[in-house]
């Protein structure tokens, strides 16, 4: 299998060459770490200060979204990449379009599954309807309170193929850090969309403050008149990123003052940092030790 090349690339002075070349390195661990054996996919990320090389899938960092602008895009030759927003948490948003890129580079890939519908104040399936489910690796345990940590770098959780299973089962892990417990759950801050095709409409299940489905249809015929060539992914790109204006919603790389992950970030930063200078205090020492043998 041919390692997909993915280009990290800074476009605001607030983030340094350093910074960048730290989560590029830590992306790649969890590609190649969590990432590649659970969906058989081969990729390293990069830092690299200007252009994208020839080849290479670029994950932009902006200084700043233009609305709806963000996740998700498509070159005129179908070539992948992404643009995100600089903040406090952005690694974990380079870490999400990272993956879902790798997982479904077509951003239209859709699996059949029983669709879900709100009863009460939660998320049920109807086994006599089926519906497909676009394939996004990410948006159903997005939210900051299930991210983890490589090193001292924020990256995102991921549903593994088994989240699409026809029924739960014993033993199965449904994402990453086991967030998920069961097939097509969605989480507390994040989605899930899928197509009807019985009914030629597209829907999403969202759960900000409480579940709600929501119909994307007309929506959808409006955006495809706009963007003919656009992926479906990138129209859910798009609805996301408006909601999330309408609702002052911060995005994902914006650290909530309630995210837990924020302080242990950096409670490990400041234990890397002392072991580094610790370690870094070894080495002369060993030195001068050698010359006063001889």
């Amino acid at each position: 299998m041919l390692p997909i090349k993915i280009a990290l690339i800074s476009k605001t002075p607030k983030l340094s060459f350093a910074e960048l070349s730290k989560v590029a390195t830590a992306l790649t661990i969890q590609v190649r770490r969590h990432v590649a054996p659970i969906w058989n996919v081969s990729a390293t990320v990069e830092a690299v200060e200007k252009n994208a090389p020839p080849g290479y899938w670029p994950i932009f960092i902006l200084p700043k979204l233009p609305p709806t602008e963000g996740g998700f895009h498509q070159t005129e030759h179908h070539q992948p990449y992404a643009e995100i927003e600089y903040g406090d948490a952005w690694s974990l948003s380079a870490s999400h379009e990272l993956i879902e890129m790798l997982v479904d580079p077509s951003a239209n890939r859709l699996v059949a599954g029983p669709e879900l519908k709100v009863s009460g104040n939660t998320i049920v399936e109807n086994p006599g309807r089926r519906v497909e489910y676009l394939v996004e690796a990410c948006d159903p345990c997005e939210d900051q309170k299930f991210a983890y940590l490589i090193e001292d770098v924020i990256v995102s959780d991921f549903f593994t193929p088994h989240y699409h299973d026809p029924v739960k089962s014993g033993g199965t892990k449904y994402s990453f850090t086991g967030a998920l417990s069961e097939p097509r759950q969605v989480l507390p801050g994040g989605y899930i969309s899928w197509f009807d095709p019985a009914a030629k409409k597209i829907w999403q299940m969202q759960y900000f403050g409480k579940p709600q489905q929501e119909d994307l249809t007309e929506e959808y015929l409006h955006s495809l008149r706009e963007h003919l060539h656009s992926s479906l992914r990138e129209f859910v790109n798009r609805h996301e990123s408006a909601k999330r204006m309408e609702n002052n919603r911060p995005s994902l790389s914006h650290l909530r003052a309630d995210a837990d992950i924020g302080r242990l970030r950096d409670v490990r930063h400041k234990a890397l940092k002392s072991a580094g200078e610790r370690r870094g205090g070894m080495y002369p020492l060993s030195r001068v030790k050698r010359k006063r043998k001889r």
